[in-house]
């Protein structure tokens, strides 16, 4: 901000000052700055506010819009009123920018300083923006209001508030005369239009207020005293005698007229008691010599002046109506013509009560000129005042009246008629008059006709207005009579400018001072009386426009501004009814005042005016043509280039430095771009004769450019747009002709060498391509350079406008360009390479999202079929390294049609071919092969690009859909194909020695392969296949129709036939060929042709599997074969089903053969070990009871070493996913008995092959209904042993292969998880002698010296039955009779020494709580089982060093004593542990306490019925030696306690 003020204060750098108030504009449009900040800133702006440039006052309009109060500051507000004529320059402004709102602020802060507003410069301020309309609506409310608020006000200081109201209530009057002002008004003070004029002229009240319904009464008693003593005073005052005097109407000044209006205005505004005494008293000054009033004109021509001039609205109607009474109360008869003027003026006065008295007036007269009488003519009088009534110095032959003839028939035809009218609307008479002067057939006045009112009586009547006009020295009259007559064109023989232009030539003479003070005496706005004054000028009289061409001309001389803005006004209206060669005089002295330089206020105003004046009229195309052909844009070189020693020049520019130089070339650059942009407003399309001149202009441009060092990209982009409309024009327009001598297109090809301004660069591309349509063999031969610029500039730039451009050059140009080849027969791709390789060097420029919009235009426009191969060539030769060009690429061959794809692909493999000649012929044009850069190198990088388009979808879809329509589009398809096949198998066959290169083939072939159907490729294929005996041909094709099997196959009749068909010759290639590759592929194919179709003919893929499977096929070391193999077989099984019988018997040991080889190397084969289950799976799935018996027992022994081989993840889903198919599918009976056979092997495997084996039986078993199961009970009871007998076998004697614990108890919980599974589908008949079996099993001593056998088999058992109770639970709890003797057996004898032992002890603990926890049928209530087991766990509370009784004892007790449910049981129980609380041993009394605890806390009240037994004994412990007892006591009393819900102190006691 303070730079920016810094800068606003340099009024001698106004560029400067333009450029700070430009910011600050946008700064506040664009931001919500506060009111004080804005506020500030308009202090700023208006402290360095310059008057000549109106750039500050803008700024100030913007900011004043942005801010909330309207009011200014009085920095501001002085910078306003110092501005010459502020009212008319915010009208200038008005038109383009929004001053409403500083328009407003200024005339609030006018009227906010009430000391000041009785300054004259300031009250016409406000009423010249009033009349001017430059607030809306709502801003002149709030100005009207304002006024009415002041006038209405009280706190004005007595001495001024009179005449400040008087002042400013004459400002409402006079700008009530404009409707809108008129409206507020009306809408403010709440009156009819009749009553406004009475009511702003309503006296003020002590209170301020305006008087409302006062009494006629009131009124007297407050004001009769001091009105009669005022006038008293003012009629003492005036003289007896006039000096001289005989008119009042007189151009000499009058001495008593001011003093005799005064005292009049206080006699006409007083009371009406008094007001009829006064004015007569007044109207008999000797003075005024009424009783001469007939014979001299001073009494009327009085009181003819007074209601002309600006007095109060009652002043002026009492001077009417004392006229009329003192007409009426003579006897003499005059001719008072003199009169009708005056009385035209009282009739267009905005008040009404004027319009009245003026009408009654006319009706006074009306007997003078209408008496009855029987002559047709009436006799001429005297007429009064003629040779007086404008002084004595004015020659009556001045002044023209009218005959008393032609007198009466104005008054009444044409007045009289019209005075209802007249009173009611003031705008009446203006209109009404200029009707019937025009002879209009629209005269408002229906008894009167055309007919009667002859040509002669109007133009009298008209010449007699005219001259009154003329010779009134009343300001008001001439402006209101001026606007009347100025409607008025010409009425017979007499023009209106004749009749008038005295009185222009007179006001002309008169000096500022002088019409400013006459206006602001008869309070008339002084621009629209100089309005009125030029507005006397018709366009048809020269006279007239030379009269204003002075006055334009004189402007700088003189210091009238008003009547030079008047006059440009009035040039602007009369502009299009001006004659061609008046036009042209007047353009040409507008434009000379337009461009000159500025010393003064007058001069800049001059400037502006012929600016906006040209601006603003329609110019011709003549007027056009001599500005644009008569500019000097270059100076006499001649005197810049002969001086006698020549300037320093610098790049061939001669240096221009001289001041006076300088001065020219500014001149020079002012003048042409104010005629340019002249130009282009003017619609210059609508002038095509302008391109001669603009063409000229242009060429002196880039002289004058070249002879400075000056920019002038402005003025050259102005003309050349100027030209691009006419060009425009004319390529829309057939009819026209284009003069192609005035064309240059060497100008534009010069300007684009030299300038570095992208506009100027863009808009002479679009010129050229708009010429290269309309006359293209002046612009072809300059083409190529064209776009080597472009690719330089216009191509890299990002914004649109330059895409715009780049596209448009290209629409008009190259087409051109490209038929003008095809003319001449040239070759094409020689004749543009240069407009490729332009924009080829430019595509690492050009914005990405703009790169395929603008290729694939160029393409269009060159015609993608002859050029898109090349353009593409070019790409990849320019950027050979680049993904992203080469993806491009793809891209922009990818968006044409497939038969211009196939066409471009065709091309460009002939290209390609075409460098690997020894005179290679079109490719020399597009690629350099030279030193590294072999044929084959630049091949290997042109390829790819070809994979990329054939792999396109959108050709692939297109392609395919043709050729199975079979249509014409079908056979252009093949015929291409065909080519293009041909030629990548030549290439591949030319390059076979290049490794990259034979890839690069091999992928275009396979993308070619792509393009057809299914049907399509088999045939091809077959063609290939029978006719190239090259193994990488060969190779390829196969590999290609894989990919095609393995991905886009589709099961279509065509396709399925063909397939089949191409089965055998594959089947061929497998048993002849030797290579492996080869055989690898073909058998993928056979494969594939298998799994979609091979169900369709068995036979053929019978004979493919019996060949795949042969000793030929399977004799190779190449395990990656044998794995295909395997795979492929697979896929046939599937096919082939039942019909693969015979193949069994050879397939199913080699399987084998291949698994255990798998497993046995080092390192294993996953694939082949994968593969041949899968082939196994297949047999599994589809003819499972193959595998079966000696089959089934390899498989599952091969299953049993894999399982713990050292094998990947995916193997052993694999096998475990086949075992599983074997259970599921192979009949149970084989399955037990393979399982029951190979169990050995399994547990001899390693701990996964157990798990696995019994995966595979619970699998069995879950499948297989009850009814089978119950039938197998023998084997599975064999099965189950064997399982059971797992610990023993890897623990009694153990070895490094034994299994780990973990790994036991892991296959325990699966033998566990199969039994219950088996338990679940037999009955209790069916399982208990199974259960007895394997329990006699159990308990039956293998060997007296291995005790641990027996240990082991139990542990195995027990740890059985806690999955047995606990699954079955209740159904099971009598099997625990088995078991009783055994576990009590175990409980007493165990020596808890060993871990073994431990965990035998523990097992049984944990299997008799299961059954004690399950007990629904009173098993244990049973005195035999109860103290048969109660008695051995009671004991086991002596262990307590050995083992934890807390956690191992203790539950199984109470779950015995919750099973029991018994009270004897209960006391026999509870007795027992009693006497264990007095053992010697603290941890046996600790052990009986928990246990106690425990019953207590599960049993409850129930347990507490034998209290009265414990309580001694909790009496002992509460005293116990041992603090760990004494504490689990208080524990257990306080349990006690919480569930008796009292104390047990008082039971202790």
């Amino acid at each position: 901000m303070p730079t920016l003020n810094d800068g606003m204060c340099l009024e001698k750098v106004p560029d400067l000052q333009v450029g700070c108030y430009m910011i600050i504009t946008v700064l506040v449009t664009k931001s919500a700055l506060r009111d004080e900040v804005l506020a500030a800133l308009m202090d700023a702006v208006a402290s360095g506010l310059p008057q000549t440039n109106h750039a500050g006052l803008i700024c100030l309009a913007t900011l004043a819009q942005q801010r909330k109060s309207a009011l200014l500051s009085k920095r501001v507000l002085k910078a306003l009123l110092r501005i010459e004529r502020l009212d008319h320059v915010f009208l200038m402004l008005k038109s383009r920018f929004n001053v409403d709102k500083l328009a407003l602020g200024a005339v609030l802060s006018i009227l906010g300083g009430v000391g000041n507003v009785q300054d004259t410069h300031r009250m016409s301020l406000i009423r010249s923006m009033i009349e001017a309309d430059l607030m809306d609506e709502s801003s002149m409310e709030i100005t009207i209001k304002r006024i009415l608020s002041i006038t209405q006000s009280g706190n004005l200081e007595q001495n001024q508030g009179s005449s400040l109201q008087s002042s400013l209530v004459d400002l409402l009057q006079c700008t009530a005369e404009k409707e809108n002002v008129r409206k507020i008004i009306q809408g403010i003070i709440g009156n009819s239009e009749e009553d406004i004029d009475a009511r702003l002229q309503t006296d003020i009240n002590r209170d301020g207020h305006l008087l409302e319904g006062r009494e006629e009464a009131e009124l007297d008693n407050v004001h009769t005293p001091s009105m009669t003593e005022s006038f008293k005073d003012a009629i003492r005052r005036i003289p007896t005698e006039t000096a001289h005097e005989i008119s009042f109407l007189s151009h000499a000044d009058s001495y008593t007229f001011d003093s005799l209006g005064s005292a009049f205005v206080l006699a006409s505004s007083s009371s009406s008691s008094f007001s009829s005494s006064s004015l007569k008293g007044f109207s008999d000054l000797p003075i005024l010599r009424k009783s001469l009033m007939m014979t001299e004109p001073l009494y009327l021509s009085f009181f003819v002046r007074v209601w002309c001039s600006p007095y109060p609205d009652a002043a002026r109607a009492a001077a009417i109506d004392i006229v009329s009474e003192s007409l009426r109360s003579t006897s003499v008869v005059k001719d008072l013509q003199i009169l009708l003027p005056y009385i035209i003026y009282g009739l267009a006065d905005s008040s009404l009560i004027v319009r009245r008295a003026s009408a009654n007036l006319l009706t006074t007269l009306l007997p003078i000129y209408c008496n009855d009488r029987k002559e047709k003519r009436h006799p001429d009088l005297a007429i009064f005042g003629q040779e007086q009534i404008y002084g004595q110095a004015k020659k009556p032959s001045e002044a023209v009246w009218l005959s008393t003839e032609e007198a009466s028939r104005f008054i009444s035809q044409i007045l009289a008629p019209s005075l209802e009218e007249c009173m009611l609307d003031s705008k009446h008479i203006p209109q009404h008059l200029s009707d019937i002067l025009n002879g209009s057939k629209t005269s408002r006045v229906p008894q009167i006709t055309h007919k009667d009112l002859k040509t002669s009586l109007r133009e009298a009547i008209f010449a007699f207005l005219c001259s009154h006009a003329i010779n009134t020295p009343i300001f008001s009259m001439k402006f209101r009579l001026l606007k009347i007559l100025n409607q008025v064109e010409k009425v017979g023989g007499l023009p209106r400018t004749k009749a008038l232009l005295p009185l222009l030539s007179e006001s002309m003479n008169k000096s500022k001072l002088q019409v400013e003070n006459l206006c602001n005496r008869y309070q008339i706005s002084q621009g629209q009386f100089h309005d009125q004054l030029v507005g006397i000028v018709s366009p048809m009289d020269r006279d007239g426009i030379r009269i204003l061409q002075s006055i334009v001309e004189a402007g700088k001389d003189s210091d009238e501004t008003l009547l030079l803005l008047a006059a440009y006004k009035r040039i602007r209206v009369i502009w299009s009814s001006l004659k061609p060669d008046l036009q042209l005089t007047l353009a040409k002295l507008l434009l000379e005042l337009a461009v000159e330089d500025t010393q003064s206020n007058a001069e800049e105003t001059r400037r502006a005016e012929a600016i906006l004046t040209l601006q603003t009229v329609s110019l011709s195309t003549i007027i056009l043509q001599h500005f644009t052909e008569n500019l000097s844009v270059l100076p006499d070189t001649r005197e810049i280039s002969s001086a006698p020693k020549r300037r320093r020049t610098n790049h061939g520019h001669t240096a221009i430095s001289s001041d006076d130089d300088s001065q020219s070339f500014g001149f020079i650059l002012k003048r042409t771009a104010f005629v340019l942009e002249l130009v282009e407003a003017c619609n210059p399309e609508e002038h095509p004769q302008l391109l001669k001149g603009l063409f000229q202009a242009m060429g002196g441009l880039q002289q004058l450019k070249n002879h400075s060092e000056t920019d002038l990209g402005y003025l050259e982009v102005l003309t050349m747009g100027n030209i691009i409309s006419i060009v425009e024009k004319l390529k829309r327009s057939s009819g026209l002709q284009v003069d192609q001598s005035a064309i240059k297109p060497n100008v534009l090809i010069d300007c684009l060498r030299t300038t570095t301004s992208p506009q100027v660069q863009q808009t002479a591309l679009l010129l050229i391509s708009s010429l290269a349509s309309v006359t293209p063999e002046m612009v072809l031969h300059s083409v190529m350079p064209i776009f080597t610029f472009m690719s330089a500039t216009t191509l890299r730039q990002t914004d649109e406008y330059s895409a715009y451009v780049v596209a448009q050059t290209m629409e008009l140009v190259i087409p051109q360009l490209v038929k003008s080849l095809h003319q001449r027969k040239e070759d094409l791709i020689l004749g543009t390479s240069e407009l490729l390789f332009s924009f080829v060097a430019a595509f690492e420029h050009i914005p990405s999202q703009r790169q395929l919009d603008l290729f694939k235009s160029l393409t269009n426009k060159l015609g993608p079929i002859d050029f898109l191969f090349a353009l593409l060539i070019l790409l990849l030769e320019k950027y050979p390294d680049d993904q992203v060009v080469m993806q491009f690429a793809a891209n922009l061959a990818g968006s044409y049609d497939f038969l211009t794809q196939l066409r471009t692909v065709e091309k460009y493999l002939a290209v390609n071919l075409d460098m690997l000649k020894p005179k290679p012929t079109i490719s020399q044009h597009l690629v350099v092969v030279e030193g590294n850069r072999t044929a084959e190198t630049v091949i290997a990088r042109m390829l790819p690009l070809l994979t990329m388009i054939l792999r396109g979808q959108r050709l692939i879809d297109k392609t395919t859909n043709v050729l199975a329509r079979n249509g014409e589009n079908a056979v252009i398809i093949r015929t291409l194909y065909a080519q293009i096949l041909e030629q990548v198998v030549l290439l591949s066959k030319r390059t076979r020695h290049y490794k990259k290169l034979e890839v690069c083939c091999s992928q275009v072939l396979d993308s070619l392969l792509g393009l057809l159907s299914t049907s399509e490729l088999v045939g091809a294929l077959g063609s290939i296949l029978a006719n190239d005996e090259n193994e990488v041909i060969r190779l390829q094709v196969l590999n290609s129709f894989q990919r095609r099997l393995t991905h886009d196959l589709k099961d279509s009749e065509p396709a399925r036939k063909a397939c089949l068909a191409f089965l055998p010759q594959l089947t061929s290639i497998l048993e002849k060929s030797s290579s492996l590759p080869l055989k690898h592929t073909t058998l993928a194919c056979i494969d594939y042709i298998s799994e979609k179709f091979g169900k369709k003919d068995i036979a053929v893929v019978f004979t493919a599997a019996e060949i795949a499977f042969s000793s030929r096929n399977c004799s190779p070391a190449d395990r990656s074969f044998h794995i295909a193999i395997l795979l492929c077989l697979a896929t046939m099984v599937e096919v082939l089903r039942d019909a693969f019988i015979p193949l069994i018997p050879l397939v199913l040991p080699k399987i084998f053969d291949y698994l255990s080889a798998s497993i046995a190397e080092e390192p294993e084969d996953d694939c082949l070990h994968n593969a041949a289950y899968s082939l196994i799976g297949a047999l599994l799935l589809h003819i499972p009871w193959i595998v079966t018996g000696t089959y089934l027992e390899r498989l599952l022994r091969i299953s049993y070493q894999s399982a713990n081989a050292n094998i990947d993840k995916d193997c052993n889903k694999s096998r475990q996913e086949t075992l599983r198919l074997a259970a599921k599918q192979i009949d149970p009976q084989q399955s037990f008995a393979a399982l029951c056979e190979t169990w050995k092997s399994a547990m001899t495997a390693g701990p996964n092959a157990v798990m696995e084996c019994f995966e595979t039986f619970r699998i069995i078993i879950e499948r297989q209904p009850k009814s089978l199961i119950s039938q197998q009970t023998e084997i599975l009871t064999d099965i189950l042993i064997n399982a059971f007998d797992l610990r023993r076998t890897q623990f009694s004697t153990r070895t490094e292969s034994s299994f780990k614990d973990s790994d036991v108890d892991d296959a325990e919980t699966a033998i566990f998880e199969s039994a219950i599974l088996m338990i679940y589908k037999l009955n209790d008949a069916t399982f208990r002698p199974i259960f007895s079996k394997m329990w006699e099993w159990t308990i039956d001593p293998i060997s007296k010296k291995d005790k641990k056998a027996n240990v082991y088999r139990r542990i195995t058992f027990y740890t059985f039955l806690i999955r047995f109770f606990d699954t079955l639970k209740s159904i099971v709890t009598n099997y625990a009779g088995f078991i009783i003797e055994d576990a009590v057996e175990v409980l007493r004898d165990t020596s808890l020494q060993d871990e073994d032992s431990k965990l035998l002890w523990r097992r049984v603990m944990k299997a008799l709580q299961k059954a004690f926890e399950h007990d629904q049928d009173d098993f244990w209530q049973s005195p035999t089982h109860f103290s048969y087991v109660s008695e051995s766990l009671l004991m086991q509370l002596s262990h307590e060093s050995r083992i934890s009784v807390t956690s191992e004892v203790i539950p199984v007790l109470t779950g015995l004593a919750v099973a029991a449910d018994s009270a004897s049981h209960h006391k026999g129980l509870n007795g027992a542990i009693l006497q264990y609380m007095r053992s010697d041993n603290a941890l046996i009394r600790l052990a009986a306490v928990q246990c106690e605890y425990s019953l207590t806390e599960r049993l409850g009240e129930e347990w507490l019925a034998l209290l009265p037994e414990m309580l001694p004994f909790i009496s002992e412990l509460q005293e116990d030696d041992d603090e760990a007892v004494e504490q689990e006591t208080q524990r257990w009393i306080r349990k006690i306690e919480d569930i008796l819900g009292e104390s047990l102190n008082s039971m202790l006691q």
